[in-house]
């Protein structure tokens, strides 16, 4: 989910970067057959601003989604097992965070700053950088990047949201580092177990092989 947002988010950042120089230094040029004369480009604002709303709406979806798991997890009573991210999870997160705040603030000052003709484009970059900061120091601070179990799915928060549910599996697998999961129509999704804090990885499997029947599904490597 958060890398499918990030793709596209660049895509459209890449793709109005070159109407900004010319519309800014006043340079000629086509693209894919669209004639822009440099400033004189009658359609710079509204090619700006469509930009800046296709990536604040990427923004606004890619938040909410973000939002709402860490929403779920705080809803303690419908977990059977809870548990804050690991440790050195926690720190990539971070460190993945701090990395994407600084192309927002890059993003920002380039569309800002340097080429002041699509600022709009720049102040949602702001906005973006400025959830992201919440969002991490709430993660950080008020402890809610998790994974849990509840009677129907695995869930977990962090940079990203997933769950992985229980109904159509036919075979749970450990291997190394992941638990796969591989359902009747041949989909197969995975959790590292490294997102479990290592003291607790016992208690996550024990609940998991409880909540899932080994009656039901086919258990292995565990």
């Amino acid at each position: 989910m958060n890398k499918f947002f990030n793709i596209w988010t660049l895509i459209f950042t890449i793709l109005t970067i070159p109407f900004v120089f010319a519309v800014g230094w006043n340079i000629d040029f086509s693209f894919f057959g669209l004639n822009v004369p440099g400033e004189e480009f009658e359609y710079a604002d509204l090619s700006f601003n469509i930009s800046a709303g296709i990536i604040f709406i990427l923004g606004v979806l890619k938040a909410s989604k973000k939002w709402a798991g860490i929403n779920i997890t705080r809803q303690k009573k419908r977990f059977v097992f809870l548990s804050n991210i690991s440790r050195s999870r926690l720190k990539r997160v971070i460190l993945y965070n701090i990395l994407e705040m600084s192309f927002h603030l890059i993003f920002a000052f380039f569309f800002i700053v340097v080429m002041e003709t699509a600022v709009f484009v720049g102040l949602v970059f702001v906005l973006l950088f400025l959830e992201n900061l919440i969002n991490t120091l709430f993660g950080v601070l008020k402890q809610t990047y998790s994974i849990g179990i509840t009677s129907k799915a695995i869930i977990f928060v962090d940079r990203d949201v997933k769950a992985i549910y229980f109904k159509g599996l036919k075979k749970i697998s450990k291997h190394q580092q992941t638990i796969y999961f591989e359902y009747v129509n041949d989909l197969v999704l995975h959790v590292p177990t490294n997102l479990i804090p290592q003291e607790r990885e016992d208690e996550f499997l024990e609940t998991l092989q409880r909540i899932v029947d080994p009656n039901k599904v086919f258990y292995t490597g565990f």
